[in-house]
């Protein structure tokens, strides 16, 4: 089980460092979701580009058990 807690403070980690970067275009916003429970990771990047809605998983970690 210290491992399974290490492996879930590895991939929060990354993702908040991915969801820190700012995006260069646009009203995007980066929202990082947790679902320890199934242990399912995402960075998600939502918003406006040009009038064109953005929604975007930019990232997802599945971990098996």
């Amino acid at each position: 089980m210290a491992k399974l807690d290490e492996y879930r403070k590895i991939i929060k980690t990354i993702l908040y460092q991915y969801a820190s970067y700012k995006n260069s275009y646009g009203e995007i916003e980066n929202q990082v979701i947790f679902d320890s429970e199934h242990d399912h990771y995402q960075l998600v990047r939502v918003g406006w580009e040009n009038k064109k809605r953005i929604y975007n998983c930019s990232i997802h970690f599945r971990y098996q058990r």
